[in-house]
């Protein structure tokens, strides 16, 4: 029974190799021949996630579109969906890009009030994005850069994701934990409430009221002399002026 349960388990793999089959990864790597494709906008929207592995870069504009430049055999996969304002950038069927020459995806947007990166997405916004209310949320490994002229800005940072975030703002709530990194010293704020937790770092720069609350090894660097500190962190964690 042993020497049957070898022999099945070989001809299985030796069946698996020749087809050539990729278990669990359901990886695809780029042919080396970039194109490009303009994509259709079905439906307004103003809100952006990019996922997946993938280049995002954002722009403002008077009408909004999206070109995508990739190598010719990873457009299919590349999935550019606008479900309920929420404009989704992302892979098909959770396929894995390999290597490849090219995965960008540009978009032009009209207006936005929230701008998301995931899963190893690196997110780029050009120029700077202005808005009233602004929500920058940033996951497992990916990264985010903006300049961003708002009234009230909301940032959330984990897993080990970075934020880069200047401009100004009136208010700022920061979030940040599992080893991510929000950098907002060239950032110009005036109140800010900061939570950091499990050896996370929040930079920010504070004219008026900082509120900080600091716990598992996070780390919340100030710079500016902000006429009132409130620090609610545990000895856990660490509050410094810069």
């Amino acid at each position: 029974m042993k020497t049957l349960k070898i022999i099945l388990l070989t001809i299985a793999t030796v069946t698996l190799s020749s087809c050539n089959f990729d278990i669990g990864f359901n990886q695809t790597h780029g042919n080396g021949n970039v194109t490009t494709e303009t994509r259709s906008v079905t439906e307004d929207f103003t809100k952006v996630r990019g996922s997946s592995g993938l280049d995002v870069y954002l722009s403002k504009g008077t009408t909004a579109s999206i070109k995508v430049e990739a190598d010719e055999n990873l457009h299919e996969i590349i999935d550019t969906e606008i479900q309920n304002g929420t404009l989704h950038v992302k892979t098909a069927n959770s396929h894995n890009i390999g290597k490849s020459k090219a995965k960008k995806v540009f978009v032009t947007y009209v207006a936005l009030d929230e701008v998301a990166s995931s899963s190893g997405a690196d997110v780029i916004v050009d120029g700077t994005l202005e808005a009233e209310n602004l929500t920058l949320d940033s996951s497992s490994g990916s990264d985010l850069e903006i300049n961003v002229f708002a009234k009230t800005l909301y940032v959330d940072c984990s897993s080990g994701a970075d934020i880069k975030v200047s401009g100004r703002a009136s208010e700022l709530t920061a979030d940040a934990s599992s080893g991510s990194e929000i950098d907002a010293k060239d950032l110009l704020v005036v109140n800010c409430k900061a939570e950091v937790s499990s050896g996370a770092e929040i930079t920010v720069n504070v004219k008026d009221n900082l509120e900080v609350d600091a716990s598992s090894g996070g780390d919340v660097n100030y710079y500016g002399n902000p006429t009132a500190v409130k620090d609610n962190s545990s000895k856990s964690g660490s509050v410094r002026k810069m």
